[in-house]
């Protein structure tokens, strides 16, 4: 039987609030994916990360930042459409895209939707995050993947 899943997005945030105009490739080097279910990149690039998560089970988004005084916020989740496949369906919640708790230390749960024929199937979407430093905040997206399993 499943579980539920809780991915962590850690940033050197430090680092990269600091960056004027940074690339995407520069915010996927300041970041880094972890969960609690042996979730893996096996490039060691987030945009390969995979979580495996559970049909009719949550997963949970948070943020960590490697510095005192910088709070990574998960503002949203957003589906990533693969408009090669038609046969590519998005197996969270109702919505494209899911929104965050808000604030500082905002987090995302969505469920994976009870449907059989999800389970082996890949997803890709979007972690919209931000970086809190004193009164300022800055935007950045990444893009890792989630597989659904039974």
């Amino acid at each position: 039987m499943g579980k539920n899943v809780q991915i962590v997005l850690t940033v050197d945030a430090s680092s990269l609030y600091h960056m004027e105009n940074p690339s995407q490739d520069d915010i996927h080097d300041h970041c880094s994916l972890s969960d609690d279910n042996d979730g893996v990149s096996e490039t060691g690039k987030v945009v390969d990360f995979l979580s495996n998560v559970y049909i009719a089970q949550n997963v949970e988004w948070v943020g960590e930042s490697t510095d005192e005084g910088y709070d990574v916020a998960i503002d949203s989740i957003v589906y990533d459409f693969d408009l090669n496949d038609p046969s590519d369906i998005y197996f969270l919640d109702d919505d494209i895209t899911i929104t965050g708790s808000g604030g500082r230390n905002s987090k995302v749960i969505a469920t994976v939707k009870d449907q059989a024929d999800i389970a082996e199937t890949n997803n890709i979407y979007k972690i919209n995050f931000s970086i809190h430093y004193q009164d300022t905040i800055k935007k950045y997206l990444v893009d890792p993947k989630l597989k659904a399993n039974t």
